[in-house]
């Protein structure tokens, strides 16, 4: 499984020019990938104010899901990320999505959002788990930026497991230490493929580095590689159950549950 993380400089608030980028970006792609992720918002940046919002944002059949299913047929690879969404009765969202080549999209809603901004006042927080995604042989989850704080919420269980969690986030320089720990900390309780994709750049809340981004093994080791402005990783299942079959912990954790 090839995966690449665009750490894309978003326009705040242009979904156009946004959109225009990110379509020139995925001509950049290395055509044998078979997965992209896009930051969190990645047609807007984060808007606070409610007026700006109730202007940006779009129905799952707008134009950003219309030039999602486009780039996924077109460029062969499943696309995911997040983008604003409102439901038409007056909520607004932070919605993941994971589309997929053949059209497919899953969608899941921030559920944890972030208090030191207006997002837990202007957005409304989802209300169900990270959703289970099978592609290519692979289990997917997707969650965003702040929900990774809160390690019940990823919890990997022994029987409904996953393989790589899928975090687009737009999380400043000035708290990247706890970013990269946070990822790593997921990948080694979960035993699971993390990747972190933030964006870059600046915007009111900071600062944004391409390093910030990464994909890390179930070790909590980075295992990435940039090339062009873009971060790679090759994810190797066999590896990964191995890691799971020399290190059992669920089972471990399964047995002590019950003997409690």
């Amino acid at each position: 499984m090839k995966i690449c993380a665009i750490p894309f400089d978003i326009v705040y608030a242009s979904p156009e020019e946004n959109i225009i980028a990110v379509e020139c970006a995925l001509r950049l792609v290395e055509p044998d990938t078979d997965l992209v992720v896009l930051p969190e918002l990645f047609t807007t940046a984060f808007v606070p104010d409610i007026d700006s919002v109730e202007k940006l944002a779009e129905s799952n059949d707008g134009t950003t899901v219309e030039s999602l299913r486009r780039w996924a047929k077109s460029f062969g690879f499943a696309v995911a990320g997040s983008f604003l969404v409102t439901d038409g009765a007056g909520h607004y969202f932070n919605r993941g999505f994971f589309m997929e080549p053949s059209g497919t999209v899953t969608f899941y809603d921030k559920r944890h959002l972030f208090p030191l901004s207006t997002e837990d006042k202007v957005y409304t927080p989802g209300r169900d788990m990270a959703p289970r995604i099978s592609y290519l042989g692979w289990v997917f989850r997707i969650v965003i930026c702040f929900d990774i704080r809160f390690p019940v919420w990823t919890r990997n269980r022994p029987d409904d497991m996953y393989d790589v969690l899928i975090v687009p986030s737009n999380w400043p320089h000035s708290r990247a230490d706890q970013f990269k720990i946070l990822l790593a900390a997921r990948a080694v309780e979960n035993q699971i493929y993390v990747v972190g994709a933030d964006r870059s750049g600046k915007d009111a809340y900071g600062e944004y580095l391409d390093s910030d981004s990464g994909i890390y093994d179930n070790l909590g080791k980075p295992v990435h590689d940039t090339r062009k402005g873009l971060i790679y990783a090759v994810l190797d299942k066999e590896s990964l159950h191995e890691g799971r079959r020399r290190f059992p912990a669920y089972v471990a954790t399964d047995k002590w549950s019950i003997e409690l």
